[in-house]
């Protein structure tokens, strides 16, 4: 209704990437629209789910995403006050745990969001169910999922994949 990304890429003549970056600054610019049609859900009761596509600039790099998660969960008391409760869900595929240095900059990524959008933050693995096709794991699925102590992946980088050295910085 406000604005496509099909209609920012034609007449902007924008990629995938530059128009989705503009729609989100769009709605932040236009949060009068978001407030009309969040407002009835939000007087009913109903829980929203705002499912976000996974272009890290989104969650990172700009504040158009920022802003609007401000807006709905700002309390200004008031029938226009909505005080919602988010979280943000990270979905990291799991086929990173494959690769230790792969999962690591993910949760650099996980962490940098979280920190970024200033909001509760849950990290779920994807695809679980695809993992074999990866190879055996250098741990248990739950040492992944946990993310208890990492000096056992940097220990892993070091020695590389065979175990005996040539990792990471190895001359």
């Amino acid at each position: 209704e406000l604005i496509t990304l099909d209609d920012a890429m034609r007449e902007f003549n924008l990629g995938p990437n530059g128009a989705m970056v503009y729609c989100m600054e769009y709605l932040a610019k236009n949060l009068d629209w978001l407030r009309e049609r969040v407002a009835p859900l939000v007087r009913e009761g109903r829980y929203l789910l705002v499912d976000c596509p996974g272009q890290v600039e989104l969650f990172n790099a700009h504040d158009a995403l920022k802003t609007i998660v401000t807006e709905l969960t700002r309390s200004r008391g008031g029938s226009d006050s909505y005080d919602l409760r988010l979280c943000v869900v990270h979905l990291v595929d799991a086929h990173l745990c494959a690769d230790p240095t792969k999962y690591i900059a993910a949760l650099m990524l996980s962490l940098s969001s979280m920190l970024h959008m200033e909001t509760p933050h849950v990290n779920l693995l994807s695809k679980v169910d695809l993992m074999d096709k990866y190879g055996e794991l250098d741990f248990n699925l739950e040492y992944y999922a946990d993310v208890m102590d990492l000096s056992f992946l940097a220990d892993r980088i070091l020695r590389g994949p065979s175990g005996v050295g040539g990792g990471v910085g190895a001359a």
